[in-house]
């Protein structure tokens, strides 16, 4: 199992484009990995998931981004997605529920799913702004096998967010389905982004 921590690349050049508005724009906001290759980060765990084999690295993912023009702003749009799948040659398709996620994870499927805080209501779980995050497995209890490429230690001990995880063997975030939906409430409908091999 490969783990990518987006915190370790901070010299990594991820560039992204000024104007999201403006497909013509020259790509000029000059971004990194750290700040914001979450989604780069997660697709090449879900490659290693899928292909174990594989050579896929973040410079890869930022070369499908910058082919499909899903280097917005400070991040990666939904474009992304099913690029990547696209370019890996995996079966791809958009779920809204953590029931579809579960159905593809136990068909030898790996997800991304993208969260977000959902303003005045409550503090993001994963992030306080948007995030993307892999999703590797389902536990026989039910809860969601999680990489998040922005985890570092004490993360989830901060108001709001305390018990609401598991940490397994370092890295791996387990959580319950329905606070994972709660956590894509702001970005549906379809938050998982859902592969699998052809």
């Amino acid at each position: 199992m490969k783990y990518v921590n987006q915190k370790k690349y901070p010299d990594l050049t991820y560039v992204t484009r000024a104007n999201p508005e403006d497909p013509k724009h020259e790509l000029g906001k000059r971004t990194t990995v750290s700040s914001a290759g979450c989604a780069l980060c997660s697709a090449v765990m879900v490659a290693d998931r899928l292909l174990p084999n594989t050579e896929f690295f973040l410079e890869d993912a930022m070369a499908i981004s910058y082919e499909a023009g899903a280097n917005r702003s400070a991040g990666t749009s939904r474009k992304f997605f099913p690029a990547f799948g696209e370019k890996m040659g995996f079966r791809f398709r958009f779920g809204s529920t953590t029931d579809e996620l579960k159905e593809c994870l136990q068909t030898g499927g790996a997800a991304m799913v993208t969260v977000s805080e959902v303003k005045g209501e409550h503090p993001g779980l994963f992030t306080h702004g948007g995030h993307v995050m892999a999703i590797i497995g389902v536990e026989p209890d039910g809860r969601f096998a999680i990489l998040d490429p922005s985890y570092l230690p004490g993360k989830f001990d901060e108001e709001g967010r305390r018990g609401k995880v598991e940490i397994k063997n370092d890295v791996i975030l387990l959580c319950e389905p329905e606070v994972l939906q709660e956590e894509t409430r702001a970005r549906q409908p379809g938050a998982y982004f859902l592969y699998w091999r052809k």
